[in-house]
C-alpha cells in the first residue's frame, strides 16, 4: 500500500551525511541512543512545568470522552501512523480527531504563568527536536496527521531506569533497618508494582487521548486548570525538596572528609555553584546531566567493593552485621512508607517517555523491565547496606563508607568526588524548571519574545523600536541575574533549616511520591474510564486512592516528628 507524499515533509538529500561508528545499529544507534537520553533530560528539566504561551485551554473537555472526538466536522478523520526507519514501512495505530486547540505539546493549563515555547532562542538546539518535527504534518483537505515518536523500546527503558534511579536509594538501607527486613521487603516491592501500574494507567490515558503529552495535560483533563496549578505547585515541592536533598548529601559527605569545613559553609559553595551554572542553557545541562547517572552507578559498584574488601564488621559482606526481621519500634514503620516510595519520583516523566516512543503499544512491555531492573537495583543496593551494618545503618550509606577507617585509603575521597559531582550535574537541571516558572511569572523572560518580533520587523521600524527598548531587555537581564541570586539565597536558607538527609527523603517520598506516583493516576483512571469499568474495579481503585492518601499522611506526620536515630 503506498501513500501519497506529505506537504511540508523533509525531502531526502541527494547526498547521504558521512556515517560513523556511532551509527551502526540503525535505530539503537550510539547516537541515536545519546540523543534519546537528552531528549529524556529535556523533560525533567523543562517540561514538567514549562508550557507555550500560545496554546489555549478548552475547559469543555470531557474527561469521560476522548477529546479528539470533539469540535471536528463531521467527516474529518485523522490517522496516526508509526513509521519503521529501517523498512520504511507505515502502521496504522489509530483514527481518531483532532481538536483545534491544544498544540503540539499540550494544553497550557496554567493561566497565571507565561511559559515560554520550544520557539524561543534560549533553548533552541538541534538536539531537542519536537516530536512535531521528528516526522508529522497535516493535510487538510482529509486531516490527516502522521506522527511518530523517536525512541525505540531499549532506549525508552535506558531513558526510564535512569529517571527512576536516583539518590533516594542511598537511604534505603536505613528504611529496612527502621521497618525490618519482611516489612521492608514487602513495602518495597509493593511500591515497585503499584507504581509500574499507575504508569501504565498515565499511558493508557495518553492512548485515549492522545493530543495530551504530559501529566500536567491529564491533571488539565482531569479537572481543569486549577487541578492543574496544584499539580503544579507539588511539581515545584517536589524539584525544590530533590535540589535541597542533593545540598545536604553534598554538605554531608564533604563535612566528613574535610571537618574543619562547617556544613553551612559547604551548602554556601554548592549553591553559589548553581547561581552560576544556571546561566547554562538546557540543551548543556541535559548533556552534563549524564554525571549523574555515571557517579550513581560507581557508588553502587563501590559499596560493594567495600563489603567484600574487609573482612570484620561493620561493614563487611562476609561478616554481616546484626539487623532486625521486624520493625523495633512500629512508629518509625511509616517513617519507612516515605523511603520506600521516594526511589519511583520520576515517574511523572513516563507520559512524555510513552510519547517519545516510536511504537507506544510497547510501552506496557518497557515499563515492566524498566521497573523491574530498578526494583532489582534498590533491592540489592538496601540489602547489601542492611547486612554490612544492620542496626548502625545511618540514614546515608554514603556517610557509614565514609566513618568506616578500616575501608582501602582512596573510598573517602572517591565518594567525596562523586557526591561532588553529583549536585553538579544534577542541581542545575533539577532547578531549571522552577527558576523558569518565577521569572515567567514575574515577567523576567518578556525579553526573548521581544527579541523575536524585532528580528521579524523592517528594518525601519527595528531601528525606530530597538533603541527604545535594548534598555528595557538589558534591564530584564540584570533583573533574573538579581531574581537567580535571591532565589539562590532563599534556597540556602531552606537548606539551612535542613539537617537530615532522611528525614527529607521520607518526607518527599510521603507528601509528593505518594501523591503523585500512587493517588493522582488512580484518581485520573476512575474518572476517565468510570463508564467503561466494573464496580469491582472501581471499588479496588478506590481503596487504592484511600490507601495512598493513608500512606501520605501518616508518612509525612512520621517524617515531620520522628527524629532519624531510633
Amino acid at each position: 500500500m503506498s501513500y501519497p507524499p506529505i506537504e511540508g515533509s523533509p525531502k531526502p538529500s541527494g547526498k547521504n551525511r558521512r556515517q560513523s561508528f556511532l551509527d551502526i545499529g540503525g535505530p539503537n544507534s550510539i547516537n541515536n541512543f545519546a540523543n534519546s537520553y537528552a531528549r529524556a533530560q529535556s523533560y525533567i528539566g523543562s517540561t514538567l512545568l514549562e508550557r507555550s504561551p500560545s496554546l489555549l485551554i478548552n475547559d469543555e473537555i470531557s474527561p469521560n470522552t476522548s477529546p479528539l472526538l470533539e469540535g471536528r466536522d463531521e467527516g474529518e478523520v485523522t490517522i496516526d501512523y508509526r513509521l519503521d526507519e529501517e523498512s520504511s514501512s507505515v502502521e496504522e495505530y489509530g483514527a481518531t480527531s483532532v481538536p483545534s486547540s491544544p498544540g503540539a505539546h499540550g494544553y497550557n493549563h496554567i493561566r497565571s504563568f507565561h511559559f515560554p515555547g520550544n520557539d524561543l532562542p534560549v533553548e533552541t538546539s538541534p538536539l531537542f527536536r519536537n516530536r512535531s518535527n521528528s516526522i508529522a504534518a497535516s493535510i487538510k483537505s482529509n486531516s490527516i496527521s502522521i506522527i511518530t515518536g523517536d525512541s525505540t523500546v531499549p532506549q525508552t527503558i535506558f531513558n526510564s531506569i535512569n529517571t527512576l534511579m536516583g539518590i533516594a536509594m542511598l537511604t534505603l538501607p536505613y528504611g529496612f533497618k527502621v521497618s525490618g527486613l519482611v516489612l521492608g521487603s514487602l513495602l518495597l516491592l509493593t511500591s515497585a508494582i503499584i507504581t509500574n501500574f499507575t504508569a501504565k494507567i498515565l499511558g493508557k490515558i495518553l492512548h485515549r487521548n492522545p493530543s495530551l503529552n504530559t501529566y500536567g495535560d491529564i491533571a488539565h483533563l482531569f479537572g481543569g486548570p486549577i487541578i492543574a496549578i496544584i499539580v503544579t505547585a507539588i511539581f515545584l515541592v517536589d524539584l525544590t525538596g530533590a535540589s535541597l536533598s542533593l545540598i545536604l548529601l553534598f554538605s554531608d559527605s564533604f563535612n566528613i572528609l574535610l571537618p574543619q569545613i562547617s556544613k553551612p559553609v559547604l551548602k554556601t559553595f554548592i549553591v553559589s555553584l548553581l547561581f552560576f551554572l544556571s546561566a547554562f542553557p538546557l540543551s548543556i545541562l541535559s548533556i552534563f546531566s549524564l554525571l549523574g547517572v555515571i557517579c550513581t552507578l560507581t557508588v553502587i559498584l563501590i559499596v560493594i567493593i567495600c563489603g567484600f574488601s574487609i573482612d570484620t564488621n561493620p561493614g563487611s559482606l562476609f561478616q554481616p552485621e546484626m539487623f532486625n526481621l521486624w520493625p523495633m519500634d512500629y512508629n518509625y514503620l511509616f517513617l519507612s512508607l516515605g523511603i520506600f516510595m521516594a526511589p519511583w519520583g520520576g515517574h511523572p516523566v513516563f507520559p512524555e517517555l510513552y510519547r517519545d516512543m516510536r511504537h507506544p503499544k510497547k510501552f506496557n512491555k518497557s515499563s515492566d523491565v524498566s521497573f523491574s531492573i530498578t526494583f532489582i537495583l534498590d533491592y540489592g543496593i538496601g540489602i547489601i547496606g542492611l547486612l554490612m551494618y544492620g542496626l548502625k545503618c545511618e540514614d546515608s550509606i554514603i556517610k557509614n563508607l565514609m566513618h568506616n577507617e578500616d575501608y582501602p585509603v582512596w573510598v573517602n575521597p572517591t565518594l567525596c568526588l562523586l557526591m561532588g559531582l553529583l549536585p553538579i550535574s544534577k542541581l542545575p537541571l533539577i532547578a531549571k524548571p522552577i527558576i523558569t516558572v518565577y521569572e515567567n511569572f514575574l515577567g523576567l523572560n518578556d525579553d526573548l519574545l521581544l527579541q523575536k518580533e524585532f528580528n521579524g520587523s523592517s528594518p525601519v521600524s527595528n531601528s525606530h523600536i530597538n533603541r527604545h527598548n535594548s534598555s528595557i531587555i538589558l534591564f530584564r537581564k540584570i533583573s533574573r541575574i538579581m531574581s537567580r541570586a535571591v532565589f539562590c539565597v532563599l534556597l540556602l536558607i531552606v537548606s539551612l533549616l535542613f539537617n537530615s538527609f532522611g528525614k527529607l527523603v521520607s518526607f518527599l517520598g510521603s507528601a509528593i511520591c505518594f501523591t503523585i506516583c500512587f493517588t493522582l493516576p488512580f484518581m485520573f483512571y476512575l474518572k476517565v474510564f468510570y463508564h467503561e469499568i466494573s464496580i469491582i474495579k472501581k471499588l479496588l481503585v478506590s481503596i487504592g486512592i484511600i490507601i495512598g492518601i493513608l500512606g501520605s499522611v501518616l508518612g509525612t506526620y512520621a517524617a515531620i516528628t520522628l527524629d532519624v536515630d531510633v
